[in-house]
């Protein structure tokens, strides 16, 4: 039998407290720190309640205004597009006017119809902010320096305030033709684009439609049943049957045009007379 004072080891007994005294340390640290964070969490939410019920925005009408406005500054060249409440109404009917007047479909082509849609608001907005360079010379007083004498016709008073303005205003006037031309070859580039695709889709669904009308009537010749889905054909049979109606119509008005044009027209007598000759 082992006796115990033989087997105790001092070195080995002296590590394991070592060892549990660190891990007694690093628990007291850590849950130190997790109290620590806690209480810092806390103090940092309430600081920032007590900060937003300072931060209110803009107070006075001359800065709101100047915020107002800040969008519209900087929206020309941004890819998100910022406006004013007076401005959201006529930006959102223009943008839905131009949408159903391209007629998208898909993914790619709503793209590049909302590209081309916003591309021409910002058009326009350049063209306004070059129109109101001109205005601006009534408040800056360039009016009052530039009066005609009395009897002069006050269209050569708003001649020279124009020329004042653009000479006044000249590098604003170069950036936003800069501006302008950007956004004329983007818009042209998109809408390029559009109607590219759009012409390969209708083209696409045309053959579709020509392939599926002839053997649609190649069933009904021989006297089968016709279905689309087995030839792999994505148009229903009532599509199908009215496409081949307007084709075989449209075939018998062609062929129908010349004697349209002679009842409307008809020959005259001496027309009839070089006819039987």
């Amino acid at each position: 039998m082992t006796n115990p004072i033989e087997a105790f080891n001092p070195t080995a007994a002296k590590q394991t407290a070592s060892a549990a005294q660190a891990a007694a340390e690093a628990a007291t640290k850590e849950s130190r720190n997790e109290l620590l964070k806690k209480v810092l969490s806390e103090l940092q939410l309430t600081a920032n309640r007590h900060n937003a019920q300072k931060n209110t925005g803009p107070a006075s009408p001359e800065t709101k205004n100047r915020v107002k406005y800040n969008a519209r500054r900087h929206g020309l060249t941004g890819q998100v597009l910022l406006l004013t409440l007076e401005e959201q109404p006529l930006y959102d009917a223009f943008i839905n006017g131009t949408m159903d007047d391209l007629a998208p479909k898909g993914t790619q082509e709503t793209f590049l119809a909302i590209s081309i849609a916003e591309e021409s608001w910002r058009l326009h907005q350049i063209r306004s902010y070059c129109s109101n360079l001109t205005a601006a010379g009534t408040f800056e007083g360039a009016g009052k320096r530039f009066q005609a004498s009395e009897g002069w016709d006050h269209q050569i008073e708003d001649a020279v305030v124009d020329t004042a303005i653009a000479r006044d205003h000249s590098k604003e006037l170069a950036l936003m033709s800069l501006y302008m031309q950007r956004t004329q070859r983007a818009r042209e580039k998109y809408k390029k684009e559009l109607l590219e695709m759009q012409a390969g889709r209708k083209a696409r669904r045309e053959a579709e439609l020509e392939e599926a009308r002839l053997l649609f009537q190649l069933a009904e010749t021989e006297g089968v049943e016709f279905d689309p889905a087995a030839d792999g054909i994505v148009f229903s049979l009532e599509e199908i049957k009215r496409y081949t109606d307007r084709h075989h119509r449209l075939n018998r008005a062609k062929n129908s045009e010349r004697n349209y044009r002679t009842k409307q027209n008809p020959p005259t007598p001496v027309t009839q007379t070089r006819r039987a000759a």
